[in-house]
Formats: structure tokens, sequence, C-alpha cells
């Protein structure tokens, strides 16, 4: 599905979508529509059908003086969900500053390397992390969503500014093939990378987090995990995928453990009495390969749906709650949502939704909500169309 470009009327957000064909289409086609200038940052979120480290050079060098930053997408949302598109966003004066900040080689020290961009992204606007201040900053976060130190660089980026609120998704590709992920920076298509962009803004936002998975009563201990590749080799002492079938259809699942199956029946470990979800992206024989990291002796909880697209519906409507009238709605959506949405039939109903708002974003592998990453979730940031009060 694609859908013709759509562009705000505000003079600050721009957002656009056009269809990628190649990378040298993707770059004209977005610079004839945003026609960024200097001290603009281009978001920009590209499918994964073409060649990341080509989309990176040629929207780099199209979109200049502008800074560009972004990743490959399984899936573009952009007032519904698209394919095979690009979709971008401009940040810039005179209402938002964007100071960027980026954490390379996640895998030799995540935790550092969180901190470390968030620090340089806020010196970046001239600040300290203790100038920070939660009533006019917030950041935007974009990981390699193949890299398995992403827990880690979530953790470490949050935790170095407390204060301020912060989301962001893990960059997508096509689940049935070994496709890397990259971040676009500078030109470039790097892997293993994070970055954090740090707003200023005098506009009215808000982060929103949304959640539609409920517990069961079906509890499992992870006794054989494999942390540093997200497998689950054995829960309760058997087999984990056999295990985990068994159950699932006592809780009513019908089908093959595939990846819609399985999508509908997430696991979540519990912190401080709340549920934080992780998805189980395929079945590998006897293993559970998750979309984020459980440990060994872990305790879990089989989740399954409520109301998807209510609770969607919801989010948006808290959104116009706290902001007004929105000028954007930057958000990132786990890939398990769409694969329950088309499994449901209920897609079509869940893109009039998100037709409703002015969204941009993508489809990612996994969500980061203040420190945690978290699946099977949305998570935006709302940006209000009028000034604070």
């Amino acid at each position: 599905m694609w859908c013709d470009a759509v562009v705000a009327a505000s003079p600050t957000i721009r957002r656009v979508v056009v269809p990628a064909e190649s990378a040298g289409q993707v770059a004209a086609e977005l610079r004839a529509r945003l026609a960024p200038v200097a001290g603009e940052v281009v978001l920009v979120f590209v499918t994964s059908r073409l060649d990341a480290g080509e989309v990176a050079a040629e929207v780099t060098a199209a979109l200049a003086p502008a800074r560009v930053v972004g990743c490959t997408s399984v899936r573009e949302l952009a007032g519904a969900t698209v394919e095979g598109t690009a979709v971008a966003v401009v940040l810039g004066p005179p209402h938002v500053r964007v100071g960027v900040g980026i954490a390379e080689r996640l895998a030799a020290g995540p935790l550092g390397a969180g901190r470390g961009a968030m620090t340089a992204a806020a010196a970046a606007l001239g600040l300290t992390l203790e100038q920070l201040d939660s009533a006019r900053h917030v950041g935007v976060a974009l990981v390699d969503g193949m890299s398995t130190a992403a827990e880690g660089f979530c953790l470490g980026s949050a935790a170095a500014a407390p204060r301020i609120g912060i989301v962001g998704g893990a960059s997508s590709g096509e689940r049935d093939q070994a496709t890397a992920t990259p971040l676009f920076i500078d030109g470039e298509a790097r892997s293993d990378t994070g970055l954090v962009l740090l707003l200023e803004t005098d506009r009215r936002f808000a982060v929103l987090l949304c959640e539609h998975m409920v517990p069961t009563q079906a509890r499992v201990v992870v006794t054989g995990a494999d942390p540093s590749r997200r497998r689950i080799s054995e829960l309760d002492g058997y087999p984990a995928a056999a295990r985990y079938g068994a159950l699932v259809r006592e809780l009513g699942a019908e089908g093959p453990l595939d990846a819609q199956l399985v999508a509908e029946f997430p696991l979540a470990l519990y912190v401080d009495g709340r549920p934080y979800v992780r998805s189980i992206r395929s079945v590998d024989g006897d293993e559970l390969c998750l979309a984020a990291a459980v440990d060994q002796g872990a305790v879990l909880r089989i989740m399954r749906p409520s109301d998807l697209v209510a609770r969607t519906a919801a989010a948006l409507d808290d959104a116009r709650r706290r902001v007004g009238e929105l000028d954007l709605l930057l958000t990132f959506s786990c890939t398990a949502r769409n694969l329950e949405a088309e499994r449901k039939r209920t897609r079509d109903a869940l893109d009039r939704t998100y037709a409703t708002a002015p969204v941009i974003g993508f489809d990612s592998f996994g969500e980061q909500f203040g420190p945690l990453l978290v699946n099977h979730t949305l998570v935006a940031l709302a940006v209000g169309a009028g000034d604070r009060p």
C-alpha cells in the first residue's frame, strides 16, 4: 500500500512520504518536496528493500546543507501503514532546535555509548545534562534493530538524562532474510550504532506509550537461555517451543506456531509489578527467538491481546488531550502489532485510526520508552501545533 505525499502545513514541522524505487529517486523527491536548509535536521525512514549505503549517501547529498539521520524500515507509517516508501520529517528553527549524539560500537560498551550520545546531543545545544528541562527538552532515539546491545544503549541514554522523556525505535528489515538494519548518519549506513536526537522546543509535547497486551494466568520459568542471541531454549525444564506451544493452545491459540500466531501471545517480564513485553520473533526448532533479551531464571507471564485498534485510538485521543491540536506524531510501532492486525484482519481499521493523526514513523524491531527496550507497543512523541502557555 502506498499513498500520495502528505506534507504538514506547519512551516516548522514538515513531513512527507514518497515511493522508494531507487536511492536516487528518493533523494530527488525528498529534496523537491522538503527543500531543507542549513540548521535543520531531516529524520528519514526508508524501506529496507533498497541498498542502505546508497540511500544514506544519496539522500544526505541531496538534502545538504541540512543534516540527515534515520534508518531502514520494514514498513513505514505516514498517516497509515505504507510499504516500499520513504518517509521523512524536518525539524528545525524557529520552534525546534535539535542536538545529535551518536553511539558507535555498541557491543563494546552500550551503557557508556548511550550516555555518551545523550551527553553529545546536549552539548550540541550548548547544554550540560544537568541543564536539561522536562518542559523544554525531549529525546528521540534510534538503534540498530539487529544489535544485541540495544537494551544497554536504551538504558544508558535514558539514565544520562533521567529528568526528561525519551522515546525511540529499533531499525527494522524483512524478518525472513538476514537483512542488515543500519542507521543513516551523515551519508553512511552504520550498524551496531545508536543515536540520540535531543529536541528543545517551545511547542507543547508529550511522550506516549500504547500497550494492549494483558496478562494470562500462564507463567513459565526460563531454564535455558542465551541472552546474547536473544533465544530461549528451555521453559520449565522442557524444550521451549513445545512448552510454549502447549500453553498457548490451552489459551485458545489455533494454527501453526508461525510469526503471526506468536505475535499474539508474547512473553512479559514483570518489573515492579508491571509487565514489560518480550515479543517472540520466530520459532527455530526447539528455541524461541525473541526481540529483546531474557535471562535464564526469569519468570515470565504469557500475554494475550485486548483490542489493538481501540487502544491505539485511545492513545491518539490522549495525545490530543495533552498537547491540543497535533502537528506531529513521531511514531514507533512494533512489527508484531502489524502482524497481529493482519492475522485478525483489522489492519484497515488500524490504518484508519492512524490516518486521523499526523503520523510519521515506522514499524520497529523494538521500542524505547525511557530506559527500557520494550516490544509489542507503540511509543510516540506528540508535538502540538501551538506554543506552550
